[in-house]
């Protein structure tokens, strides 16, 4: 059989790839501009910025690396461990780990032994709870008992004991590492695995992800709160799956049911997002997007209507460049 080239529709795919390659150059450019000004006018963030990575069409589209961080560097995630142990909830549930978001909290803590004030003052708090911050439990993340949380031995049944209920759980957003962690001893009391065995089995081996670190609490405890490290590329690879509604490489790894759920139970929670289920989503919806977000400047933005996945990852131990890294990846997806 004899072939015959159809030249037009060669051109129209050449033509077709000159106008990628030359829009790629385009926001390649404005990614640049974008940085440098916001750089230049806050030489703070410049000081604490350590990467800025960006996927769109599932395509890397930019990555830049600075204070002596490269690719290969782990970066303390900090609060997106929580956005992690979302996604974690939703495979646990999805696996029949869990019945439902609505069973109480305290029947997987039956191992702490409480006062029968203390168990009739939480007894009502659901994994729907914990999961929108609205557990009840007083919370300060200035306030003394919060390190003697950290540093307990046993935190989990010291947030049970210690910590007294100032509202109604479901009624109120109040931001609490220490519910985040009980999420974390949930998934490892209902599995039989550790929280860490638990994501490599379900979500890093999958993608394959090889190189992590997740610190312990001083019972062995895997922190659900913070404490994960990742490489920038890897995170950017959990977020591409969840743009691809959780498949990876014809794999469901999170079930696009609970990409939406945690989209749709978002709630107004302050002046700059909304928060649902450890994840947060915009304010604005043109263009919209979802995140997770960690002290100090850690991101993982994911814009659907623009196919796009960044992140940045910047110095953990203080938070003094947080909104502001934050308002620049804002903008970049903005502008692209």
């Amino acid at each position: 059989m004899k072939h015959t080239l159809n030249f037009p529709l060669i051109l129209s795919f050449f033509f077709l790839g000159s106008q990628i390659t030359a829009q790629g150059q385009k926001n390649a450019e404005i990614i640049e501009l974008l940085i440098n000004e916001s750089l230049k006018n806050n030489p703070t963030m410049a000081q604490d910025i350590h990467s800025i990575v960006i996927s769109q069409l599932g395509e890397p589209l930019y990555s830049q690396y600075f204070n002596q961080f490269t690719a290969d560097s782990l970066n303390n995630l900090k609060s997106i461990t929580k956005s992690m142990i979302g996604l974690l909830m939703g495979i646990a549930l999805d696996e029949g780990y869990i019945q439902d978001v609505n069973q109480p909290m305290i029947n997987f803590f039956t191992d702490c032994k409480l006062e029968e004030g203390q168990y009739e003052d939480k007894k009502s708090i659901t994994i729907k709870n914990l999961l929108q911050m609205k557990s009840g439990i007083e919370w300060n993340n200035r306030a003394l008992i919060k390190d003697q949380w950290w540093f307990n031995e046993n935190p989990h049944c010291f947030l049970l004991r210690e910590f007294n209920m100032d509202t109604i759980p479901g009624t109120k957003f109040s931001y609490n590492s220490a519910v985040a962690h009980l999420l974390s001893g949930i998934i490892s009391r209902s599995t039989g695995k550790s929280t860490l065995e638990f994501a490599i089995d379900h979500i890093f081996e999958p993608l394959n992800i090889k190189a992590y670190r997740w610190d312990k609490d001083h019972q062995g405890e895997y922190y659900g709160n913070s404490e994960l490290y990742l490489k920038p590329t890897d995170l950017l690879l959990i977020g591409q799956m969840l743009l691809n509604n959780g498949v990876h490489n014809g794999k469901q790894i999170v079930a696009k049911h609970w990409i939406k759920e945690i989209q749709d139970n978002a709630f107004d929670a302050n002046s700059v997002m909304n928060y649902g289920y450890l994840w947060m989503t915009s304010k604005t919806k043109t263009p919209y997007f979802f995140f997770a977000g960690g002290s100090g400047g850690q991101h993982l933005f994911i814009a659907p209507e623009k196919n796009i996945v960044l992140v940045t990852t910047a110095h953990w131990n203080n938070a003094r460049s947080t909104m502001e890294i934050m308002q620049l990846g804002a903008k970049l997806i903005n502008e692209l």
